[in-house]
């Protein structure tokens, strides 16, 4: 379950493309990456996988198809929305990303944001994922020492998904 649930949150690394700048190198990202990734044609996706994605998502177009981790992400638009579905193998959803902005985020989530973050600068592009049924945003905050993939619950609380120490330069120019 844990490979997994990383391998959903590389998708909210995947997604979110920060303003400001490269996202922070880590094991997360890296599961995703598109030259880590291994691309997979339609036909090699497998029936119950592709049934059951043609089901769901009944309109979607400019439909590919990436396996990692032992989940099949297929990447489409549907509803004038680019969207990524994450499938086990027996055809299972397992999870549906989304982009959106910061300020669709749920008020509660936006409190937590200005209570506790107020001193760093916040991307405004958030990965949405609905996990099981379960509706997590994932958000990149950064400041002068650190960046922080921080991962909300709609109640507002928070979870530290991932912090990477910036490299500092010392030294003068001459």
């Amino acid at each position: 379950m844990k490979k997994l649930t990383a391998a959903v949150a590389a998708l909210a690394l995947f997604f979110s493309a920060s303003a400001f700048g490269p996202e922070p190198t880590n094991e997360l990202n890296a599961l995703l990456n598109p030259s880590e990734a291994k691309v997979v044609k339609s036909e090699r996706v497998g029936k119950l996988v592709t049934a059951a994605f043609k089901q769901q998502f009944t309109n979607a177009s400019d439909v590919s198809w990436k396996e990692n981790q032992g989940l099949y992400f297929g990447y489409f638009r549907h509803q004038d929305q680019e969207l990524a579905a994450a499938y086990t193998p027996q055809g299972e959803l397992f999870a549906v990303i989304r982009q959106s902005k910061l300020s669709d985020l749920p008020e509660a989530i936006q409190q937590t944001l200005k209570e506790k973050y107020a001193d760093g600068s916040i991307s405004d592009n958030v990965s949405e994922i609905d996990m099981q049924g379960e509706t997590c945003h994932y958000v990149t905050i950064e400041n002068k020492t650190s960046s922080k993939l921080v991962k909300f619950y709609s109640n507002g609380q928070d979870e530290l998904v991932k912090k990477t120490k910036k490299k500092v330069l010392v030294g003068t120019v001459s």
